[in-house]
């Protein structure tokens, strides 16, 4: 450093100076425009527990691609901080969700480095200035001449380098492994893995983002660690567990097993002490025996964590979910009349219900009183009915609708013995056509070549034939194939029939005839019909016609033939799609 430099030539300034009178210097100090970088968000985390043998590692996952990767990259990387867990049960038993460790950071702020450094960087210049005014240039000449290291150079214009500081004081009662920062955009990012190339699909499922890094942290012994990472005012913390030893465990509703082996060995584990946790407390404790197992007793929650420590200090994690089967229940069915509903209509509900044993066997389930709640498409409760559940006949009820009902999907929502139970219908103002279609086709499979037929039956709802209506139809085609065992429909193509209008006699009957299909193809039918009022009334058929079997004729050029004589066969289609082929047979 210059500054430093100046200190050994102090006392011949001092000699220089004090024969002239004194020059004062300026006493302001301009604003140096900086701030602390503050860093953006990111995300660390550990994709697996390690031996100790085995390079542990974090992944960092920081935005590289858009404006916050500009906030983050002078900071110069991430401060990685890596500490030992003393008594690792103990701090584990404290946490409440292992995946989000609690550890509050100790911010500091950045300090006075930087701010000293520019302040030592002004003083610096001003007093080469005042220097310059008290003495001549031929005097300056002189000295510079005996001492080179005393010329200003450019050093004096150039402007104060800022380093970026950490923000955060060490975590107390915690002691450190390591420290470093990592250049996290300088690495390399996380690459996909190699060998993934899915036939028919786009390989690029997974890119590669700038900032998503593996940071090593080198072999550690068996133990509990917590990283920590540091950008600007940012901060984030992971757990990384090191062990030779790892746990197999299986759940049950009240019991919990689990067995203790050597990570590269496989060999069982003795005497490593476990722990039975759901974030709330220790539900059951215990160690493993000489074969590496242990038995915990305890009702199991839906989500619990295993943890444990062997004789080595390495210590691991097993997280469990136990969802109780449904079978072993009672279930109710509720159903209502109709699936929708005008606003004012009455409702009539159903409900049945069996009461499971085991995946088989099932009884009727027990009388007991049933409180049927009505909600609305807004939540609203609308109505509440009080039924009572009969072991053979189930329940019913009967309910109306609100004249101003909104419309949407409503909830039957039900309560039975503790348990709460729902079905759901709608409701809608809509117009029911004023008849039917009923369309009918003459086979139930059809295959290529093969005409389709079939008749069309126009009723009134009460019963009586809608004659002399208009028909319209429309046919679409869509060629099917077959792309790695996989049914597939290609294009939807319009398909020229030979009357596209019809009319219904005095039944209501009309005779539909459809071109047959070359090649396997799904036919869509729509059929628009009117009886002269204001709204057609439309319905659609989707036909699937499959593959026929296709007939060939085999043949040779004369009934008879001597012995040794080659005979030739000729074989072709008799559809005559195909062209007659000659083949000889073989010797």
């Amino acid at each position: 450093m210059i500054g430093a430099r100046m200190l050994r030539f102090l006392p011949l300034l001092l000699v220089l100076v004090l024969p002239f009178s004194a020059v004062n210097a300026e006493d302001t100090v301009e604003p140096s425009g900086y701030t602390p970088v503050a860093g953006e968000s990111f995300f660390l985390l550990a994709d697996s527990s390690f031996a100790s043998d085995e390079q542990a590692m974090v992944r960092l996952e920081a935005p590289g691609r858009d404006y916050r990767r500009f906030r983050m990259e002078p900071y110069g990387g991430a401060d990685i901080r890596v500490y030992r867990i003393d008594k690792p049960l103990d701090f584990l038993k404290r946490q409440k969700n292992l995946h989000r460790v609690v550890s509050d950071g100790q911010f500091k702020g950045e300090g006075l480095s930087n701010t000293l450094a520019y302040l030592w960087d002004n003083w610096y210049r001003k007093s080469r200035r005042v220097m310059q005014r008290a003495f001549s240039y031929e005097s300056r000449k002189q000295v510079t001449e005996e001492v080179p290291e005393l010329k200003m150079g450019t050093a004096i214009a150039a402007p104060t380098p800022y380093d970026a500081q950490l923000q955060f004081a060490l975590i107390p009662g915690l002691p450190v492994v390591s420290q470093f920062r990592y250049p996290l955009w300088q690495a390399k990012p996380i690459q996909p893995p190699t060998g993934v190339n899915l036939a028919g699909s786009s390989s690029e499922f997974v890119s590669v983002a700038p900032g998503n890094v593996y940071i090593p942290l080198g072999n550690l012994k068996p133990g509990l660690y917590l990283v920590e990472a540091l950008i600007g005012k940012y901060r984030a913390t992971t757990m990384v567990f090191v062990s030779n030893t790892v746990a197999v465990s299986k759940i049950a509703g009240d019991e919990l097993v689990v067995w203790a082996a050597r990570k590269h060995e496989g060999s069982s584990v003795p005497k490593v002490n476990v722990l039975w946790t759901d974030g709330l407390g220790v539900m059951s404790s215990g160690a493993t025996d000489v074969d590496g197992l242990l038995r915990l007793k305890h009702v199991s929650p839906e989500r619990s964590f295993v943890i444990g420590e062997d004789e080595e200090g390495g210590v691991f994690v097993s997280e469990n979910f136990y969802y109780d089967s449904e079978i072993y229940d009672t279930k109710l069915y509720a159903f209502t009349d109709r699936p929708l509903y005008r606003p004012g209509d009455w409702v009539s509900l159903k409900i049945v219900g069996r009461e499971f044993k085991n995946a088989r066997d099932s009884v009727q389930p027990t009388a007991a009183d049933v409180n049927v709640t009505v909600l609305d498409a807004t939540g609203t409760a609308l109505q509440s009915l009080a039924l009572k559940l009969d072991s053979k006949s189930g329940a019913q009820g009967r309910f109306q609708l609100p004249d101003n009902a909104v419309a949407g999907g409503y909830e039957l929502r039900f309560g039975y013995k503790d348990q709460a139970y729902s079905s759901a219908f709608r409701v809608a103002e809509y117009i029911k056509p004023h008849f039917e279609i009923s369309l009918s086709l003459a086979k139930q499979d059809y295959r290529t070549s093969e005409p389709v037929r079939g008749s069309l039956v126009l009723l009134y709802p009460d019963g009586k034939p809608v004659a002399n209506a208009k028909l319209s139809l429309s046919l679409r085609a869509q060629q099917l194939s077959m792309v790695d065992n996989e049914l597939q429909y290609l294009g939807q193509f319009p398909v020229e029939l030979t009357s596209t209008e019809l009319t219904t006699d005095s039944q209501g009957n009309a005779t539909l005839d459809l071109p047959a299909a070359e090649k396997p193809s799904r036919y869509m039918l729509t059929v628009f019909a009117s009886d002269g009022a204001a709204y057609r009334v439309k319905t659609t058929k989707e036909i699937l016609i499959d593959r026929g079997a296709a007939s060939f004729r085999l043949s040779a050029p004369q009934r008879f033939s001597a012995v040794g004589d080659k005979v030739a066969f000729g074989y072709s289609n008799e559809g005559g799609n195909e062209q007659s082929k000659v083949v000889t047979p073989g010797s």
